[in-house]
């Protein structure tokens, strides 16, 4: 059995590894952070030593069929942190994408991390923290500089109708393809005697939105257009007809 120390000291190491890393991400807000990384570091390197160490008295009573199987244990560990990172991916609303996965793999890293501190492997571990600030923060800059982002934007777009007749949703996604503009979403509200087309659109760069708006404009039936000037949903760009005819 190990000292008291030398497990202190591993312990220690661990909160410090899993600190480290709990720092960048919760300076670019995310959801786990310095204090739940700590955690996961520090007790997968508890739970490491338990079942390398903790049960060594045991195999004292010389029973024939009594086994001791040190990664059991820690193999537990690796797929019950699934359940811990998957709390941090979610979907944002805003811009139909997936988010969190980032920080969900450095949970089942630090992890990793954890259970080499409470196998003693104290410099693989501080290795291993390292190559992962560097693989979230460097990699990250690297990214953004030479890694070209396809500039897509998600668009709310509302059509305000008169009423929904004739070929309209059929023209309104020829209008949205010859623009570039791929339809991932549409939804359809009547109130009273009008009819709100709800539109989950994805613009590509090369995009004509603003030509695409004037033409949707000019069909028959559609009374006004109201979108988000930006993917958060912030703010919104309104194309009237009453306002082209100054009534």
């Amino acid at each position: 059995m190990i000292s008291y120390w030398t497990i202190l000291l591993r312990l220690l190491l661990a909160i410090l590894f899993g600190s480290i890393i709990g720092l960048e991400r919760e300076q670019k807000e995310r959801g786990a952070g310095m204090r739940t990384l700590a955690l996961v570091t520090a007790g997968s390197t508890l739970f490491t030593i338990v079942s390398a160490y903790g049960f060594l008295d045991l195999l004292s009573l010389n029973e024939k069929n009594l086994t001791l199987d040190p990664t059991k244990i820690a193999s537990y560990i690796v797929a019950g942190i699934g359940f811990l990172g998957a709390g941090t991916i979610f979907m944002s609303r805003e811009k139909e994408k997936v988010k969190g996965l980032t920080t969900a793999a450095s949970i089942w890293v630090m992890a990793a991390v954890g259970i080499a501190c409470g196998a003693g492997l104290l410099w693989e571990a501080a290795t291993t923290t390292l190559l992962t600030l560097i693989v979230l923060v460097v990699f990250q800059q690297i990214e953004d500089r030479l890694v070209r982002h396809v500039q897509t934007g998600i668009k709310h777009i509302h059509l305000e109708t008169s009423s929904i007749e004739g070929d309209l949703l059929s023209t309104l996604y020829a209008i949205c393809a010859r623009n570039h503009i791929t339809i991932e979403r549409i939804r359809i509200q009547s109130e009273n005697d009008r009819s709100i087309i709800g539109l989950l659109c994805e613009a590509a760069p090369s995009s004509s939105l603003s030509h695409a708006l004037l033409e949707l404009q000019k069909l028959p039936g559609v009374l006004s257009i109201q979108m988000d000037q930006n993917d958060t949903g912030e703010g919104s760009y309104l194309l009237s007809k009453q306002h082209k005819d100054g009534r």
